[in-house]
Order: C-alpha cells, then structure tokens, then sequence
C-alpha cells in the first residue's frame, strides 16, 4: 500500500513538473521577436516558402488559407525550433492570394500577411492583379497611420480604414526591393526599404515587423511615386502616393518631405 502511494505521488509530481515547464515555455515564447522576415519566396501555383528569424527559439508552425475565405486553415508544421524557420506552403489554388499566420507553440497569433501565387495566364504569371497586393492604409483619432497588406488590420482597435493606397508585389520581381514595416510604442508606423534604416531606428525603440511587400525601385509601366513625408520633431512619419494629398499636408505646414521610397503600383 505504501509503495502504491508514493507511486501514485510521484506522478502527481511529474505531471505537475511537466505542465510548470509547458507553461514556462509558453511564457518565454511570447517573449520571443521576429527580427528578420516573414519574405516569401519559391512561389508557384501551388506552392510557396516562408522564413523569418527570431531572437531565441521558437515554434515552426504556420496557417493559412485563400484571404477572405471561410476555408479551413491549413498547417504547415515542423518539430522543434530554433531562430531560423521556414516552412513550405504546399496545396495551393493557382492565381489565388493567401492569408497566413505565424502561431507560438500555445496558439497565439505572432504575425499575419498576404502573398499571391502564380496563375495560368500568358508567361505563367498572375493574372488580375499581376502578383500584387492592395496596400491599405488606417487613420486613428490622433492622426497616426498603420499600413498593412492584411485586409483584416483596416479596423484595426483604434483605427478607421482609410482604403487601399496603391498596390505592392506579393512576391520579389526583379527591380523590386522589399518594404520593411516598423512601429513604436507611440503609435508611429515607418516603412523603408533601407536595412541601415532598419538598425538605426530599433536602437530608438521601434520594432521590426518585417517585409509587407515588395516596392519598385525605378518608376515603370503602371507605377508613381510613393511619397514619405516626416512630423518636423520626427515623431511620425506619413506616406501617400497622392501628389495631392502629398502637397495637402506640406501646405498644412505639419509635415516636411522625405523624398520617395519607391515606386507603387496604382492598379
């Protein structure tokens, strides 16, 4: 009888121990922050490839589904985790734009994005959109900015969706370079394509939230500039590719010129 106890004790304290380390992996993993990517590469009609890099390690598990769908997720996993992950996004609809997400080992949404696969139109591209992803843009009640190629981040707590203001690659092309996204605690939303830019503004307390799309670098067929525009104390950043809206805001005398930081597709 006594040995059946402290049998029956010590896998109390197993189970106990195991869920204490569960949980305390879970509590570090949301500590855990993406400082490279998500990119997407490798994309097909049928598939893709998704990696990003985290500070520490953490778990390699992705969903995703057509955007705006009632799909079911599909889940793309791999066991173990380290800080460089990648994934393959296999079972894809041709000419189709994907929504994902990148989950903690706990469920909890790390990050989300669009990308659109390959179609059947002439030279195995996309049609439609050609490969391109409305880039939107919302406004809070301060007159900051959030932009994002994620339809659901409109509405956003907060915010009110201002629409799309022009169109970016889903995937890298040639002559196109990638849109990094940064925010801060203040609520300003930068995007650059500059990586020294990048390393400059996290060491004044932003966050990398990694590549939105991609941007060309040279105007052509179909593009105008996107314009980047500068609160005089740098405390927020605006951007429009609207020489309209650009001279607005320069005229209201609470904003200075940046200069462009690309080229955005307009359909």
């Amino acid at each position: 009888m006594m040995k059946r106890t402290l049998t029956f004790l010590g896998l109390l304290m197993f189970l106990g121990a195991a869920a204490f380390a569960q949980g305390h992996m879970d509590a570090n993993e949301r500590d855990v922050r993406i400082v490279e990517g998500p990119s997407i590469s490798n994309v097909t009609e049928h598939s893709a490839r998704i990696e990003w890099v985290t500070t520490s390690a953490g778990a390699n598990h992705v969903v995703y589904r057509v955007a705006g769908s009632n799909q079911e997720w599909q889940s793309a996993y791999h066991q173990g985790g380290g800080t460089r992950h990648f994934l393959e996004l296999n079972n894809l609809e041709p000419g189709r734009t994907y929504e994902w997400k990148i989950l903690t080992r706990d469920g909890d949404v790390r990050k989300t994005g669009q990308f659109q696969t390959e179609g059947h139109g002439r030279h195995g591209r996309n049609e439609g959109y050609g490969g391109r992803v409305p880039l939107y843009r919302s406004v809070n009640a301060n007159g900051g900015h959030f932009y994002s190629t994620n339809a659901n981040d409109q509405n956003r707590r907060d915010y009110r969706a201002e629409g799309s203001t022009g169109y970016l690659m889903g995937t890298q092309r040639r002559g196109t370079v990638p849109l990094y996204s940064l925010s801060n605690a203040n609520g300003d939303s930068l995007l650059t394509t500059d990586v020294n830019e990048i390393g400059r503004m996290q060491a004044g307390g932003y966050r990398n939230d990694g590549v939105i799309g991609y941007l060309a670098t040279s105007q052509v067929e179909g593009t105008v500039p996107f314009y980047r525009l500068v609160r005089p104390d740098g405390s927020a950043h605006f951007f429009t590719a609207s020489p309209q809206e650009r001279d607005q805001a320069l005229r209201s005398g609470g904003w200075s010129e940046e200069g462009v930081t690309g080229f955005i597709w307009v359909q």
